[in-house]
């Protein structure tokens, strides 16, 4: 059976899928709490009674909603908060890495025969050997019926 381009996307899709995904919201909340800690200890003071008097940096750490994110980050610099959030973008990295690899792999590979020579612990995501269906279903007046549906649009 040959592999098509969006029988190989699927695969890859589902094998990405069945990797533990990132949990955004707890990432986001290690950040939002590393620096708060990397604060002097006046400032984290000030931030427990008053946050909204400190300076606030838009930072660049992925949530659920969106990549950058306006957080008060008071006295931390952009050294530490860059140190705080390359682990997280190292890891968002290799995920990214992972998938372009798989995409790569699997675009040498034309059909389901050599895919499962060549990724045998991936048999799960391939696709099965489609036999021929006997039994179609008759399409009388597939035209007519569009028509009265208003196709084409004019």
């Amino acid at each position: 059976m040959k592999l098509t381009k969006l029988h190989k996307e699927a695969i890859v899709r589902a094998i990405m899928q069945d990797t533990p995904p990132i949990d955004k919201v707890k990432r986001a909340e290690a950040i939002l709490a590393a620096i708060v800690k990397a604060m002097s200890p006046e400032v984290r003071k000030l931030y427990k009674t008053k946050p909204e008097a400190l300076r606030k940096k838009s930072v660049a750490y992925t949530n659920q909603y969106s990549n950058w994110n306006e957080a008060i980050v008071g006295d931390v610099t952009d050294a530490q908060i860059k140190e705080i959030t390359e682990p997280y973008k190292i890891q968002e990295e290799e995920r990214s890495a992972m998938h372009r690899k798989l995409t790569g792999a699997f675009e040498g590979i034309n059909t389901l025969k050599q895919a499962l020579t060549t990724f045998p612990e991936f048999k799960k995501y391939y696709p099965t050997e489609a036999e021929p269906t006997k039994n179609l279903p008759a399409l009388a007046n597939v035209m007519a019926d569009l028509s009265k549906l208003g196709w084409p649009k004019k």
